[in-house]
């Protein structure tokens, strides 16, 4: 790979015409409204990965939330869909382009990380992957006077072992300016996914089965969330990078807020083929003052 990750979505999964693209991301970030987060400092967000189309809505009221907040480092925590790993692989570019400009890396964070052991880096793995990709133009208007640094990891089906020294490696490198995204789609229901384990009330039956993994991730429960996939085989593509930002530490008393949730059936109600997306957040839960209204 170049020293810059180039763009692969661009003109098919968002627009590739700069002051498109801006206007649109835009249009995204203003709907979050006036809804108050959380108490605290915030430490973990889940945002959705689809198409703009389909998801952008959805991640907007994530980002639109957050803008404005003393975020100077995002680890952006996704699932692999293309490339077989054995643990979390990052990339070894400089930086990730979309047609908005670079949104640099932070090749010290990668570095420390890799020579860990815990991390390894796979430019083959993120070459073809949207989960980082997708969020990028969203981080870039959502803080388009300073974007931050990213360290990109996909996260591949973990054991404890690699899973716990991940969390100790990506712990030691969390402060007060780093956000946890964990990128993530919930339930791809549909024969074309090879899961339909319900055939009536569909679209209640997705919800519910989402509502259980959301539960779970408010509520800071790595593994429960672990447990909860093994007993219902929910399709939530990031629930193993889920299961690692939770592992990394949430505090007792943290807070927690779903920001929003839809499916792509509720487009034009048909559920035979549907993915559910959810934008949330947890925070510290603090009454201490945080950077940008955060508190």
């Amino acid at each position: 790979m170049s020293a810059v990750r180039p763009a692969s979505l661009a003109g098919t999964w968002y627009p590739a015409d700069p002051p498109g693209l801006a206007r649109l991301v835009d249009g995204f970030l203003a709907g979050s409204g006036r809804a108050a987060p959380p108490s605290g400092r915030p430490l973990v967000a889940l945002a959705p990965h689809a198409g703009y189309a389909w998801s952008g809505p959805v991640a907007g009221k994530l980002f639109g939330l957050l803008r404005g907040a003393g975020i100077r480092r995002l680890v952006i925590l996704a699932p692999n869909h293309r490339a077989q790993l054995d643990r979390p692989a990052l990339s070894g570019a400089t930086a990730f382009a979309t047609p908005l400009g670079e949104v640099p890396v932070d090749v010290a964070a990668v570095a420390r990380l890799a020579a860990g052991g815990a991390f390894a880096i796979d430019d083959r793995a993120h070459r073809d992957e949207h989960a980082i990709e997708i969020q990028l133009p969203l981080v870039q208007r959502c803080w388009a006077d300073g974007c931050p640094a990213i360290v990109p990891a996909l996260v591949p089906r973990l054991d404890g072992r690699r899973r716990a020294a991940a969390a100790a490696a990506l712990a030691a490198e969390l402060d007060e300016g780093t956000l946890l995204l964990v990128s993530t789609d919930l339930t791809h229901y549909g024969a074309d996914y090879g899961f339909v384990p319900f055939t009536a009330d569909i679209p209640a039956a997705i919800e519910r089965l989402d509502a259980g993994a959301l539960l779970r991730v408010l509520a800071g429960d790595g593994p429960g969330l672990l447990e909860y996939g093994r007993a219902t085989g929910i399709t939530m593509c990031g629930l193993e990078a889920a299961a690692l930002a939770l592992a990394c530490g949430v505090p007792p008393g943290h807070g927690a807020a779903l920001l929003d949730y839809a499916r792509s059936g509720d487009r034009d109600g048909d559920y035979t083929r549907s993915v559910s997306y959810a934008a949330a957040i947890l925070t510290s839960g603090d009454n201490a003052a945080t950077p940008g209204g955060m508190s």
